[in-house]
């Protein structure tokens, strides 16, 4: 899956197998040209959902010979969903299901592509996402249309980084090492700052000194208001003992990268981050958490690529 630079919500009905927190089902992916491409990789449920459009229970099988298998829906049959981003709601619908053999994509198992596609003019077609940004994909829910409530307020650069080493110091009174930059590729001394209405979502990722004189990776994901007089945590800070400038596998640790903000349905928001292992790369993960309860809404292996 092709990363992207913002983020869309997708809520579909009549999926099952893909599991995540509160009842809910949740997959992530990316927005393509009028289209929404989720991805949901695990055996059963792609074993479940071949099953659901064509009757039969010979994907194993058919995978071992073609590693990439799509099915059209039957027109009175495919599943409506409702697209969720910056833009607001937009309702989608099904058109096309791709199964993956595991190999193909880089996962354990077999991944599942959903293609949604949203119907051209209407009232939806103003809050049908852009192309090329990430997606999340709520399994649940009956589809809608509805506006995007504007961001209110701005930060200066200057205020940005203000801002974030003093979420930063919230969760650890000793100085980085560094300064911090604005970057949510760079792996350590950086974060993000990204706007939540008239609050702010804080992602980082810095080293500092720890009370033995060892060096730590510090690193949370917290929404504040542009005074720091409220700061809650949304993955709570974490701090890994680092050799070398480097984690150890006998103490491994993850850093968060935050990689953007949603609006859920009900008013709340999502946001995506990135759960990085450096020791163990493999158990590296995409997010989208809710930012009130915490919940992690959709998780996805992060070296998930499909072709």
């Amino acid at each position: 899956m092709h990363r992207a630079n913002a983020t869309v919500v997708i809520a579909l009905g009549l999926l099952g197998g893909a599991c995540a927190t509160g009842g809910q089902r949740a997959a992530l992916g990316w927005s393509l040209g009028g289209e929404a491409h989720v991805f949901i990789a695990g055996d059963r449920f792609a074993s479940d959902y071949y099953h659901r459009l064509t009757g039969n229970n010979d994907l194993r099988d058919s995978l071992q010979h073609r590693p990439l298998i799509a099915i059209e829906p039957r027109a009175r049959n495919a599943d409506s969903a409702t697209v969720l981003s910056a833009n607001g709601a937009a309702p989608a619908r099904l058109t096309l299901a791709r199964f993956h053999a595991a190999a193909e994509c880089g996962a354990a198992e077999a991944v599942t592509e959903l293609v949604l596609a949203f119907p051209p003019g209407g009232g939806a077609s103003h809050s049908a996402p852009p192309s090329h940004v990430n997606v999340v994909a709520l399994l649940d829910g009956t589809p809608f249309a509805s506006g995007a409530q504007p961001g209110r307020g701005r930060l200066t650069r200057g205020s940005m980084l203000a801002l974030l080493n003093g979420v930063l110091h919230r969760a650890e009174p000793n100085a980085p090492l560094r300064p911090l930059a604005l970057d949510a590729d760079q792996a350590a001394d950086a974060g993000e700052v990204v706007l939540v209405d008239s609050l702010y979502a804080v992602g980082f990722r810095a080293r500092a000194l720890g009370t033995g004189g060892d060096t730590l990776l510090v690193t949370a994901v917290a929404i504040a208001d542009g005074a720091l007089r409220h700061v809650h945590w949304v993955m709570k800070p974490r701090r890994t003992p680092l050799r070398g400038g480097m984690m150890q596998p006998d103490e491994p640790g993850v850093r968060y990268s935050l990689r953007g903000v949603v609006a859920a349905p009900g008013g709340g928001h999502l946001l995506l981050v990135d759960e990085i292992a450096d020791v163990r790369a493999s158990d590296s993960r995409a997010l989208a958490v809710d930012a009130e309860t915490h919940d992690v809404i959709a998780t996805q292996p992060l070296a998930l690529r499909c072709p």
